[in-house]
């Protein structure tokens, strides 16, 4: 009888990491309208040589957090996607920041109404 191949288990998991993090890129998250994807996966594989893939697809869900979505991060996690710059400007990213806006005022008029009938 031949004796078992080693293998490590911790291959095996960094392995499976790896594949979870990749699937990230492979299509749309629920979360995610299709133009943040194509601009997130656009960041991830321009920076993926230089990063690796972890952290290109951590990195470019931050920036694509940061941007699309006004999260905040620490200041050197900000470094590091300082030089990325912003989304590009097309029709659907236009449409959305002027619903983002008209939804801005709207609820600030609710907020000084609500405020004046107290």
């Amino acid at each position: 009888r031949a004796p078992a191949p080693s293998f490590k288990l911790s291959y095996y998991n960094e392995y499976k990491s790896y594949l979870s993090i990749m699937s990230l890129m492979e299509s749309p998250q629920a979360w995610d309208s299709t133009f943040q994807f194509q601009c997130k996966k656009r960041m991830f594989e321009k920076h993926r040589a230089e990063l690796g893939d972890s952290q290109a697809v951590a990195l470019a869900n931050v920036w694509a957090n940061y941007h699309f979505l006004g999260c905040q991060y620490p200041q050197d996690t900000l470094e590091a996607i300082k030089g990325w710059g912003p989304p590009p400007r097309d029709r659907m990213y236009e449409d959305k920041m002027k619903e983002l806006k008209q939804r801005e005022l709207v609820n600030s008029g609710l907020e000084k109404q609500t405020k004046r009938q107290r």
